[in-house]
Formats: C-alpha cells, sequence, structure tokens
C-alpha cells in the first residue's frame, strides 16, 4: 500500500497556479446561477436516472485597472442527487452560497483585489467539498486569465491539439439494440465507446460484441460501482473481449475488493467513483485496485489538481483519461484541453454536449471527420479564458433562481 501521498506538482499544475499573479482584478458582483437543461433522452445508469442536468453557475464580474469589465465563470459537476458523487447540486449551491463565495469575498476584502489561482487554498480546503471548490477554482482561473487575454490552451501548450472524443450508452436492453448503437457511434466516428453494466446485462453485452470483436473501435464497460462479492464470476464472461478496461466494478471505497478483482481478470480494472484526490490516485495505483485512472477535474478537486495527477501518470506511465459528468459545453471545453496533453492517455467521454443536452450554455463547437480515417476529432477551445464565455441569453428559458452573493444577498 502506497499509502496517502500527494503527487509533486508538475510543469502544468505550477502553470496554472500563477495564473493571476501579475494582475489586479477588483471584485464588482458575484452571482450564484441554477440552470436546469433538459437531457434529449433520460441517462439511466445501473443506481439511478437523470432526467435533467443541473447547472449551478458561479458568476464573476471584475474589473481590471483601466477600467475594462471582466467576468469569469465557474460550472459544478454535481448532479441532481448522489450517484456519481458524496455531493449533490442542493448541496453544492448552499455551500457556495453560505462558505465558498462568502469567503472569497473575504480574501478579494483583505487583499484589495481578487486573489490568484495560487492564493485560493485556504478557502478550498476549509469547504470539504471538491465540486464545489473546483467551482470557485475555475471562475477565478476564468477571470483572471480573461484579464491577461491568454487561454488555458496556450497555458497548457495544446492551442494547435485536436482530440478524439469518446461516447457513452447507457444500460442495453438487448443485444440488437446495443449492436445498432455501437454501429451507429463507429460510424460517426467516435474513438471509443463505454458501455453502462450492471449485474444481469453481461450477456447481453457478451452476445453483442462477440461477433465483431477487433472489427469495432475502443470499447470499454462501466459498472458505476454496482457489483459485490460475485464481481469476478460475474465479469470473467467478458474477460476475452478484449476491453479497454472495466471502469468502478466495486463500490467507492473498495480498493482491496479492486485489487483482488483486477489479479482475477485479464481486463485492466479503472476506477473513477474511488478517486476524489491526487493521494486517492497514487494510493489505488500503488494497492493494484487498478491500473487505469479516470481524470475527472471536479471531483479530484479541480483543474490544477486533475493536472497533477495527469503528470503523476504521465510519468509513472499509467494509462489515464478525462472523464464526463454530462457537462456543459463550457466545461467539456475545460475536460477537451486537458485531454490534448501527452500522455498515454485513452479517448475521454468528451462527445459533444449536443448529443446529450437540449440546450447548452455556449454555442455548439462542431467536430470534424478525418476522410481518411474516418475518425471524429474536436478542436480545443483557445480564446482568452477557459474557452467561450456562457451566454446568458442561451440559457436564460432554464434559468431557475439566481442569488447576488456579493454585493448583496437577494
Amino acid at each position: 500500500m502506497v499509502g496517502r501521498i500527494a503527487p509533486q506538482p508538475g510543469v502544468h499544475s505550477r502553470a496554472w497556479a500563477t495564473v493571476g499573479e501579475d494582475g489586479r482584478l477588483e471584485l464588482d458582483r458575484v452571482e450564484l446561477v441554477w440552470v436546469d437543461l433538459p437531457f434529449v433522452t433520460p441517462v439511466g445508469t445501473a443506481v439511478g436516472t437523470h432526467r435533467t442536468r443541473p447547472l449551478v453557475l458561479v458568476h464573476l464580474v471584475c474589473r481590471r485597472s483601466d477600467g475594462a469589465v471582466v467576468e469569469g465563470w465557474g460550472e459544478c459537476a454535481a448532479l441532481v442527487d448522489t450517484t456519481y458523487d458524496r455531493e449533490d447540486a442542493t448541496g453544492s449551491f448552499a455551500t457556495l452560497r453560505s462558505e465558498l463565495l462568502p469567503a472569497l469575498v473575504g480574501a478579494t476584502r483583505d487583499a484589495g483585489c481578487l486573489p490568484p489561482v495560487s492564493g485560493l487554498g485556504a478557502i478550498l480546503d476549509a469547504a470539504s467539498r471538491p465540486l464545489a471548490s473546483a467551482t470557485v477554482e475555475m471562475a477565478v482561473g476564468d477571470a483572471q486569465l480573461r484579464a491577461a487575454g491568454r487561454s488555458l490552451a496556450d497555458l497548457l501548450g495544446v492551442s494547435d491539439r485536436r482530440v478524439e472524443p469518446g461516447a457513452v450508452l447507457g444500460l442495453p436492453r438487448s443485444a440488437e439494440e446495443l449492436s445498432a448503437a455501437i454501429a451507429m457511434l463507429t460510424a460517426a466516428g467516435y474513438a471509443r465507446v463505454k458501455v453502462k453494466v450492471a449485474p444481469g446485462c453481461e450477456a447481453i453485452i457478451d452476445e453483442a460484441v462477440r461477433p465483431t470483436v477487433g472489427l469495432l473501435p475502443m470499447l470499454q464497460i462501466d459498472a458505476n460501482g454496482t457489483y459485490g462479492d460475485d464481481a469476478a464470476s460475474r465479469l470473467h464472461r467478458l474477460d476475452d473481449l478484449g476491453l479497454a478496461c472495466i471502469e468502478q466494478p466495486l463500490g467507492r471505497d473498495d480498493f482491496d475488493g479492486h485489487r483482488r478483482l483486477a489479479a482475477a481478470l485479464a481486463t485492466p480494472i479503472c476506477l473513477d467513483e474511488s478517486l476524489d484526490s491526487p493521494s486517492s490516485v497514487v494510493e489505488a495505483v500503488g494497492s493494484g485496485a487498478c491500473s487505469v485512472v479516470c481524470v475527472k477535474p471536479a471531483r479530484l478537486g479541480g483543474i490544477g489538481a486533475a493536472l497533477d495527477v495527469i503528470t503523476w501518470c504521465t510519468d509513472a506511465g499509467v494509462l489515464w483519461w478525462v472523464g464526463g459528468m454530462f457537462e456543459s459545453g463550457y466545461a467539456r471545453g475545460v475536460n477537451t484541453a486537458l485531454a490534448a496533453l501527452p500522455g498515454r492517455s485513452l479517448p475521454g467521454d468528451l462527445a459533444p454536449p449536443a448529443t446529450y443536452l437540449v440546450a447548452d450554455v455556449v454555442q455548439a463547437v462542431p467536430g470534424e471527420v478525418d476522410g481518411t480515417t474516418g475518425r471524429l476529432s474536436l478542436p480545443v477551445p483557445t480564446g482568452p479564458g477557459l474557452g467561450p464565455a456562457p451566454d446568458q441569453e442561451l440559457f436564460r428559458a432554464f434559468e431557475s433562481h439566481r442569488v447576488v452573493v456579493w454585493p448583496g444577498d437577494n
């Protein structure tokens, strides 16, 4: 067992920490916005069904020393319930409103300007809610980058790169339906298809996939922690299908069970829900609980934490990929930039939001299909900030409520 050892900051996370250190932004207004975006179709997993995507957005309105208005946006990854995380959108909203954003305002008053990313540690560590904390880090980093006229892609050195996305399918209802869905996504150019799995679905996946082993794009399955002591016997049926990995077969705290399962199966084990900090990644890999890492910035504690994990995995030769939380196009653009970093990475959950959301907070960015390879690729956002800023006219019809945290709580 490696223990709770945090990775050392790498060149990318050190660069991210410096964002805002050379600037001076006054904070004029802090808003907390709740938006409910309907899913194109209800999203079913082994442990719940989601019909809308609640977005909790932090909106900072700042002024540079020359008087120019600069905005910063943060998007919370929390969902409507705790299917995937210990935080839900309601709890994150409450933490942001009562703790994190007042603390940010207080720190800004004390310093006379909005803190840089490196100055957020004490504020974020006190909340013990990584999804809410990551939202504040995102908003501050976005504002500081916009003020400097610089993009996250430029900061990370990935401005000229494109990323091949993976797609996600829900729990299959029949082999025929699954085969058709995989064929459709393959034709659309996705480099990887992930299929949700739960006890009892193994035969459907086997029947759909086995006849075309070697002819399909990369495949993996995601159990969202629904298996128990019989996981090895159930999943053994799928162990010779050449899957890229089996994602989170057991409960989020069961490192020992995952270690035993990894030893029993040839298919690599990937952890997702279990990885809630950079130190948990080191522990999981070092203990043998997984050999593939799902990088979710919000769950890990923010962009800086995700960069630490990517650097550590790359240096250690560990496979990693960027996971998704049904983000809007704004947050998905951030994930795309992270996925463009070099390393032993797999295609991530980066399908365009228009494939799962009825509306978005930013204009859709089209992908391109290579005429030779047939592969779909997405550009990395290159404008100032973390990407194109949320357009309030686009989501106004879906806005549920808005709270002005500063200069007054309405």
